[in-house]
């Protein structure tokens, strides 16, 4: 009993010295370092300082009078990077006075106390990409962030991170156009089809390229379009059935677009053609869960071998857990994607670098390298075991879940 309130005390003593920031070196002194962007490091170490890596190898010199927290019986590795998270929004994550509303932000409703970010954190979670929700044909820019902070300001990383598009049914749902009589309510609106979505898109698109060569008058929505046709913002599109991601794919083709194609639940039937144009998925979830009648079309042919026919395609596969709540976690999934063809290697980039290079901030997150954030798992075991448990989890360098 004392030796287990020593250790217990030891533990809050750095997680308090690590959480509140403290000056200098801190190391970390691991079985087995998992940098992902290079080979594992073998009873390794690894020093922190001001949130950000300063060194990651075998025999480090550790200072005196560095806190020191003995990962020696543990695996370490970067934090999750989850490349289209649950949301987290105060209120309507939808922009619902129309169905085109590029330049609306969902950074303005962001709640930093949401409870899902504590679920996140707990799961290993350190860096997520926040869209709009997914009831307008475009809704607008997400941003990447992290999970812990005090203002949303100081826990987004990436703003304007990307411009959502979302084809097939959800856009369309609850939607109806007026043929013989006049509209007499909200939700007599477009588009009603899927035909409608692509025409909708087209003429989007369109508008923006005139805009561009004229810019008689300053439209918000319009610059956002721009940009994003200009390569200056990503545009993610929401596909789950083949035929819409071939659709995504020819408007792709008529105006010049790079896309990153979300959720893509039968990206396996068409794993070739995604390949050939280079456009990265964002994968998941493994099972769709559909909310409603015309959902359940989208989702009814999943395969469990997607990740690995679309990794061995070529295709550039980070897993999600693409805002669904009933999702499993990263860990599970990336398990899962390697029990079905994925390698290990694929798996854990998936939730890591490939990630982290999807979004944008390959350059501060995603693997464990000199210059990078201080985003940290220490894991009782391999971390595709389903025995295994997260921890310790550590964010900008400070402490910000220990499991007992």
């Amino acid at each position: 009993m004392r030796r287990i309130l020593l250790i217990f005390l030891s533990l809050s003593l750095i997680a308090v010295s690590l959480s509140h920031g403290q000056e200098g070196i801190v190391a970390i002194r691991a079985g087995e370092i998992l940098t992902i962007s290079g080979a594992p490091v073998i009873n390794g170490v690894i020093l922190i300082e001001d949130g950000k890596i300063v060194a990651v190898g075998k025999d480090l010199d550790i200072p005196d009078d560095a806190p020191v927290i003995d990962a020696s019986n543990s695996v370490v590795m970067p934090g999750l990077v989850d490349a289209n998270a649950i949301s987290i929004v105060r209120g309507d994550d939808n922009e619902q006075s129309g169905e085109i509303t590029p330049s609306f932000r969902v950074s303005s409703a962001i709640s930093p106390q949401d409870r899902e970010l504590k679920r996140t954190v707990q799961q290993g979670v350190t860096t997520l990409y926040v869209p709009p929700g997914g009831l307008n044909l475009i809704g607008g820019l997400g941003v990447v962030m992290k999970p812990v902070g005090e203002t949303v300001a100081g826990m987004i990383i990436k703003g304007d991170a990307a411009l959502k598009i979302v084809m097939g049914s959800d856009s369309t749902r609850g939607n109806r156009t007026p043929r013989s009589t006049r509209p007499t309510n909200f939700y007599y609106r477009r588009p009603a089809t899927r035909m409608a979505v692509a025409w909708m898109l087209r003429k989007s698109f369109f508008d923006a390229q005139q805009y561009a060569s004229s810019r008689e008058e300053d439209d918000p929505d319009m610059e956002i379009l721009s940009a994003a046709m200009g390569g200056r913002i990503p545009i993610r599109v929401t596909v789950r059935r083949a035929i819409d991601i071939r659709t995504a794919l020819r408007i792709a083709d008529e105006y010049g677009l790079q896309l990153i194609l979300d959720e893509c639940t039968e990206g396996y039937k068409v794993a070739e053609e995604i390949a050939e144009k280079g456009m990265p998925v964002v994968l998941g979830p493994f099972y769709y869960y559909p909310g409603t009648y015309s959902q359940y079309y989208e989702g009814r042919e999943p395969n469990w071998d997607n990740a690995g026919i679309l990794a061995g395609a070529g295709v550039k596969v980070a897993i999600a857990s693409n805002v669904q709540p009933q999702s499993m976690d990263l860990l599970t999934a990336a398990t899962f994607a390697v029990r079905h063809g994925m390698t290990r290697a694929q798996a854990f980039r998936a939730i890591t670098l490939t990630a982290a290079e999807i979004l944008g901030v390959a350059d501060r997150v995603g693997s464990l390298e000199k210059g990078k954030d201080a985003d940290i798992l220490i894991l009782s075991g391999d971390p595709l075991e389903v025995t295994s448990r997260i921890q310790r989890v550590i964010v900008n360098g400070r402490t910000v879940h220990v499991s007992l």
